[in-house]
């Protein structure tokens, strides 16, 4: 039987009970038609689920009596962000829903000189609808924590502040001859790894050179051109397992 799963606000965690939003109220009753006495797992988005059975208050409203608690240990030790150019809006979902599934801690969508969008504006009229499918994913993918989104920025900001907060940073690069994967990652045990995938038509050459200027080190995904959502999506995959974090659950 499928376990439904919801993100709720530690706030509204107390003395054994937890209070649901308007939203997830919403979709309790109206979309999966759950019954008082069901039990769904909630999430505090600090590593900790709550199996809890669902009630009525008095004013008619879901809340839910905790059963048992667990801690949700599933999260990559190595914390990776997913630097990316912004694209279509559904692309840039398909990324954020893909990227949440693989494993990827946190999003930083850039503009770059071939980015399709160039105004940080219009982005950010999304980032509400982009928090949710965030949170959808992690709820449908059994994570402890929903990876978190940051505001656009521009391609330079965005290698300064990798550099700046990560161990390592690197990026795929289709023109890459002398180096794979494995090689740029070596035998490090890495704690934060910064990743960048460009937009569609790649980089550009000046920004490929401020990159590995600034200490990025690029990689080659193979002999194949990729679209950026595909790459968007298996360079994570493939840094997560090179650092051991798809193998067998211990």
């Amino acid at each position: 039987m499928t376990t439904h799963r919801f993100f709720i606000p530690p706030g509204n965690f107390k003395e054994g009970w937890v209070s649901f939003p308007v939203d997830i109220q919403a979709q309790v009753s109206r979309v999966l038609r759950l019954k008082v006495g069901d039990e769904v797992e909630v999430l505090d988005n600090q590593g900790n689920g709550f199996q809890t059975k669902l009630e009525h208050d008095q004013a008619g409203n879901w809340v839910g009596k905790i059963i048992s608690a667990r801690m949700v240990d599933n999260e990559p030790r190595a914390r990776l962000t997913l630097y990316f150019g912004l694209a279509q809006r559904d692309k840039v979902e398909w990324i954020l829903q893909k990227g949440t599934e693989v494993g990827v801690a946190a999003f930083q969508p850039f503009i770059s000189r071939r980015t399709l969008a160039q105004q940080i504006g219009r982005a950010e009229k999304h980032i509400d609808r982009w928090k949710i499918i965030l949170r959808e994913a992690a709820e449908q993918c059994g994570r402890g924590r929903i990876p978190e989104l940051y505001p656009p920025i521009k391609l330079g900001d965005a290698i300064k502040e990798a550099i700046r907060t990560h161990e390592m940073v690197i990026t795929a690069w289709e023109d890459e001859t002398k180096q794979d994967l494995k090689t740029a990652l070596g035998a490090q045990k890495l704690a934060s790894i910064g990743l960048f995938c460009g937009p569609e038509g790649g980089f550009d050459p000046a920004e490929i050179d401020l990159m590995q200027d600034s200490g990025v080190q690029c990689f080659s995904l193979g002999k194949r051109i990729l679209r950026m959502e595909t790459a968007a999506i298996l360079a994570p995959a493939l840094v997560l397992y090179e650092l051991g974090e798809m193998g067998i659950l211990e």
